[in-house]
């Protein structure tokens, strides 16, 4: 049984790995859009294996993001806290990113922050609305 997930496991390697550069790397992105407030956006993210510490997006400045490809073996997550307001009393945590059963290649997430909530469009899909603020 050992020998037959080796085996799998060696062909997954070759079939994904080699194909890892022809795959396009996913991408996050987290736009300020707090149009009432102007208020200055904290994204903090991380995955099991990369922090990629904190960023401040002011309103109207370049989008935060970062890219990635999918573990080939675990699902790739990315949990995020979001802060928001003058000192900051406004949070949200929550999976920005949770890779698929398949490997994924050229995912588009892009988290649009608006004063009332966070919304979400994926592959350039229309957007949801996924979280509202937490104060405190």
């Amino acid at each position: 049984m050992n020998h037959v997930f080796s085996f799998l496991f060696f062909i997954l390697v070759l079939c994904f790995g080699s194909n890892q550069d022809k795959c396009h790397k996913n991408t996050v992105v987290f736009q300020n859009n707090l149009s009432v407030s102007h208020s200055v956006l904290k994204v903090h993210c991380k995955s099991r294996s990369d922090d990629l510490g904190e960023h401040f997006v002011k309103f109207q400045d370049p989008a935060y993001n970062f890219s990635f490809h999918d573990h080939l073996v675990l699902t790739t997550i990315f949990k995020c806290n979001l802060w928001k307001g003058a000192s900051l009393e406004y949070h949200r945590n929550f999976t920005a990113y949770e890779g698929a059963p398949i490997y994924r290649c050229g995912a588009l997430y892009t988290w649009d922050i608006r004063d009332d909530a966070i919304y979400l469009a994926k592959n350039d899909k229309p957007e949801q609305l996924m979280y509202s603020w937490i104060k405190g």
